[in-house]
C-alpha cells in the first residue's frame, strides 16, 4: 500500500504559500435523485442515480422517491474521492439524464471546471475565526471539499461542503465542535 503525498505541481499556487482564501484541487463527490421517474448522473466514469443494468445488461430505469426527511442534507457528504490527475481537478463535465415527475425527459452537462474556475472552497467562516494551526497546515495539504449534486423533479442543485477548523467552539461547552461544515449552495437551475 502506498501513501498519498501532496504533489506541489498539482497544488499550483497553494503549496507552501498563503492558503487564504481557501482553495481546493481534490474533492469528494456525491449525487442523489428525488422525485424522478428515472435518473442517471455520470461523473468521472461512475454512474449515480436510479438507472441500473439487469442480468442481461439491459438498462432498467426506476423511480426515485421523495427526500427521506426535511433535514436529510444535514449529514450529506461525498462518498467518492477524486484526486487531481495530470494537474486537472475535474476529469470532465457532469452528465445528467432524468425524467421529471410529469414525464418530461431532461439532459444537461454541468462543467465543474467552469463553475469552480478559481477553485475557491465555499464556506461561511471569517479569516479571523479560523484556527491558525489548521490554516498553516492547509498551505501544505489543501482542503478537499465535497461537491454534491441533487436532482429533484425539475430542479438540479450543486452544493459544496468543507470542514473548516475554528478557534472557538461552535457548540458552547462541546470541545469537539471547533469546526464548521456548512452545506453551501453553489448553483441551481430549474429545467
Amino acid at each position: 500500500m502506498t501513501s498519498y503525498k501532496p504533489n506541489p505541481e498539482l497544488a499550483g499556487p497553494l503549496y507552501g504559500k498563503d492558503p487564504w482564501p481557501l482553495r481546493f484541487h481534490t474533492h469528494g463527490f456525491g449525487a442523489v435523485c428525488f422525485n424522478t421517474l428515472a435518473c442517471s448522473i455520470i461523473y468521472h466514469g461512475h454512474e449515480f442515480g436510479t438507472r441500473k443494468l439487469d442480468a442481461y445488461a439491459e438498462v432498467q430505469d426506476g423511480p426515485s422517491g421523495p427526500p427521506p426527511a426535511d433535514d436529510w442534507r444535514d449529514d450529506w457528504t461525498g462518498s467518492h474521492s477524486f484526486v487531481a490527475v495530470s494537474g486537472q481537478t475535474f476529469s470532465g463535465p457532469l452528465e445528467l439524464h432524468w425524467t421529471s415527475m410529469d414525464g418530461a425527459e431532461h439532459a444537461a452537462l454541468i462543467d465543474f471546471d467552469e463553475m469552480f474556475s478559481e477553485r475557491l472552497v465555499l464556506h461561511v467562516v471569517r479569516r479571523d475565526e479560523v484556527k491558525e494551526a489548521w490554516l498553516n497546515a492547509a498551505s501544505i495539504s489543501p482542503v478537499s471539499p465535497d461537491i454534491l449534486v441533487e436532482v429533484n423533479d425539475r430542479v438540479v442543485s450543486v452544493f459544496m461542503r468543507a470542514m473548516v477548523a475554528t478557534e472557538a467552539e461552535q457548540v458552547p461547552g462541546n470541545s469537539f465542535s471547533h469546526f464548521r461544515n456548512d452545506l453551501i449552495r453553489a448553483w441551481t437551475r430549474t429545467y
